[in-house]
């Protein structure tokens, strides 16, 4: 008798939380991978798109506006402080920072590609890629570790198709004896 597909979710629950808590041990091993990576990646994200040069420019404007913002706050905060009659330290900050939502989702989006290629080439790395990967197909994992033999040859038959790979996970799943047709 298979799992039901709450039952199946379940188990992708739960074996999805035991991979990110492996990440996380494997990351706390070596701290500053991530902040290498992610600091490399953004680099390499601005030459590829060809953004390096005006993002220097904007970290230079974005630096002088901050100073002219804090300058301006200041004033403003005396301004309202004389205003009220209230001391300095009644008055809340606040800021605002906007910017072009296309432009920073494109690094963004490139930006992880960077951060992929950059674990690729860590050993460290390279494990957090495959449990990543692993994590993602999981729900895919379970269903085939608790599917028919027919599903499981279709599965099989789709992936040969596509010209993709299966991860190590569902190769162990395709392992299993298959749940008996009815």
């Amino acid at each position: 008798m298979g799992l039901t597909v709450t039952e199946k979710e379940h188990w992708k629950e739960r074996i999805s939380r035991r991979i990110d808590k492996r990440i996380e041990a494997i990351v706390a091993e070596d701290s500053n991978l991530f902040d290498r990576v992610k600091r490399d990646a953004r680099q390499r994200t601005l030459d590829s798109l060809g953004l390096a040069e005006m993002q220097a420019e904007l970290d230079t404007v974005d630096q002088e506006k901050d100073a002219l913002g804090k300058r301006g706050d200041r004033i403003g905060k005396a301004m309202l402080t004389h205003v009220r009659g209230v001391p300095v330290e009644d008055i809340n900050d606040y800021y605002g920072y906007r910017r072009e939502h296309e432009v920073s989702g494109a690094i963004e989006r490139r930006q992880q590609v960077h951060e992929d290629e950059l674990l690729a080439d860590d050993e460290t790395g390279r494990w957090i890629l495959q449990l990543r990967q692993e994590k993602d197909n999981l729900l895919d994992t379970v269903w085939l570790a608790t599917s028919s033999a027919h599903i499981r040859t279709l599965w099989s038959k789709v992936v040969e198709l596509l010209g993709g790979e299966q991860t190590q996970l569902q190769w162990d799943a395709l392992a299993i004896e298959p749940v008996e047709d009815n």
